[in-house]
């Protein structure tokens, strides 16, 4: 396990924890993590994590600029999207040059819009392909939105098992969470992806915009819907494990060591 700084083209610099097991050979997954979280997922991605270790991949868990570890900055799409493509361009530097991103919520839409060139398939938990509703006075508070409003950001406190004390949200990460439309999200996507759903996503509607846009994804996209069972409850989490590691040994298999 080694833990890793990664830079930015706009100098901000990311952390991650990079494990490449003994028996790896090109192949390595990436993780991207959901709004105002970070590289653990609240241990979800910890255990998918060793479950593609297990199976021969090299893995790359990191935090998104202005979350965990990684230097401060506003979270929008735009800047995990270039942060994105500057840890897939450091793993393939390490000599993987076959990646598969595993994203979950609205880490998907930075790994669907972002694309790696590296990357040749994605496995997508709560995947978020079409706009969502939020009833923002209950999600921040008064004096926070008023910052929005004042100030154009505002601060919010971290409360993930990390040392980071906030976040900084601006006018363009609510558009970012809220405005979404489908065509920028899988127009000309070329690479085959795993979406799962869960029960969680079925009650937020994710699960019929998906199936909406499911016939205009590359050919060998396939889409699996868990019913009754949400993984951020830490249910069904062996089957999710499953599904992934399958997905990744079909798209991008480990091949043996010369």
């Amino acid at each position: 396990m080694t833990e890793v700084r990664i830079s930015t083209p706009r100098g901000v610099s990311l952390a991650g924890t990079f494990v490449d097991p003994v028996d790896s050979t090109d192949a390595a997954v990436i993780f991207s993590h959901s709004f105002m979280a970070d590289r653990h997922s609240g241990e979800h991605f910890d255990r998918l994590s060793a479950a593609y270790r297990g199976a021969g991949y090299a893995t790359l868990e990191f935090d998104y600029s202005g979350c965990g570890d990684s230097d401060d900055d506003v979270l929008t799409v735009a800047n995990h999207v270039e942060d994105l493509h500057s840890v897939s361009a450091w793993v393939k530097s390490q000599g993987f040059t076959r990646q598969l991103i595993h994203a979950h919520s609205f880490g998907t839409l930075a790994a669907l819009r972002a694309r790696p060139e590296a990357a040749q398939t994605m496995v997508l938990t709560g995947m978020i392909t079409g706009p969502l509703s939020f009833d923002w006075p209950k999600i921040f508070s008064e004096s926070q939105l008023d910052d929005l409003e004042k100030h154009g950001y505002a601060r919010i406190p971290d409360d993930n098992q990390s040392k980071r004390e906030y976040f900084v949200i601006s006018k363009q990460t609510l558009v970012d969470l809220s405005m979404n439309e489908p065509d920028p999200l899988i127009n000309n996507l070329k690479i085959p992806i795993l979406a799962i759903h869960d029960h969680d996503d079925e009650q937020m509607g994710l699960v019929e915009m998906t199936e909406e846009i499911f016939g205009r994804l590359p050919q060998g996209s396939k889409l699996e819907v868990v019913r009754g069972v949400s993984f951020g409850r830490h249910e069904g989490v062996d089957l999710l494990r499953n599904l992934s590691v399958e997905w990744a040994k079909t798209h991008i298999p480990v091949r043996p060591n010369n």
